[in-house]
């Protein structure tokens, strides 16, 4: 499968036209969110299932994009087409495997990272005759800030194309991943501006809607997580271009015989 190249505006686009997309159907949209919200509200489980079944929940609303912006109607149950499409829900739970692997390899780096610094620490405080040396632990933390943002980028490029490549094209989900990631760094600075905008309205809102506790969480993340799958359908269409388009489009009958 071959992609294209953008220019790094696409991503901008990509993030408003998804809202647009949103609140041209908002009942449908924002109450898939709300209960993907819900689910994240659940203690202990409900993050659990968000990193196993969140690339099929998002695929599902993928699918209702593309129903929105064909001129069909979105529907709620579409957040569960991954569940519902037969021989669709294996390849899309696959698709959480980069999430899993990263969580465990960020939890390796904050155990020896944050042993590191306790030793290094107590050996600095020891030899200066002084406190606990927190240079050494801020250090750690500096560090492991900075594994945990490259682990985090490569999940989101290993997924980003990849959820709609194998919900609406029906891609083999490990080289939809591979290719997800290769059309990624093709398109660095699309994808940086889509993920770096969003990111920033996400933890500035978060910071305002603070103050109304839970209510506020609760609505930022029911409009979020539709925009984010709704920017993945465009950015899909655009760097995939016919293919993507091909696939979404209805196969025409075959002609009658003479």
């Amino acid at each position: 499968m071959t992609f294209g190249k953008v220019d790094a505006g696409s991503g901008m686009r990509w993030l408003t036209e998804a809202i647009g997309i949103v609140f041209r159907n908002p009942a449908v949209f924002l109450v898939m969110g709300l209960i993907l919200a819900v689910i994240d509200f659940v203690p202990v489980l409900g993050g659990l299932v968000l990193l196993i079944a969140g690339p099929a929940l998002f695929g599902g609303i993928v699918f209702a994009a593309r129903e929105e912006s064909e001129g069909r109607k979105a529907e709620i149950a579409h957040l569960f087409r991954a569940f519902q499409e037969p021989g669709k829900i294996g390849p899309m739970l696959l698709l959480c495997l980069p999430s899993i692997v990263g969580g465990a390899v960020l939890l390796v780096f904050a155990f020896v990272f944050g042993i590191g610094a306790l030793i290094g620490g107590g050996l600095a405080a020891a030899g200066s005759g002084h406190g606990f040396g927190a240079g050494a632990l801020g250090g750690g933390v500096l560090v492991l800030c900075l594994v945990a943002l490259a682990v985090s980028l490569a999940i989101y490029a290993l997924q980003f194309f990849a959820v709609p490549r194998v919900m609406l094209a029906g891609a083999e989900p490990f080289a939809a991943m591979k290719e997800s990631f290769d059309a990624c760094i093709a398109n660095l600075g699309a994808f940086l501006v889509f993920g770096v905008v969003f990111f920033v309205a996400f933890a500035v809102l978060s910071i305002v809607l603070m103050l109304v506790p839970l209510l506020g969480w609760l609505a930022l993340f029911t409009v979020a997580s539709p925009a984010f799958a709704c920017g993945q359908l465009l950015a899909w269409r655009e760097v995939f271009g016919g293919a993507a388009t091909a696939v979404a489009a209805p196969t025409p009958p075959p002609p009658p015989p003479a």
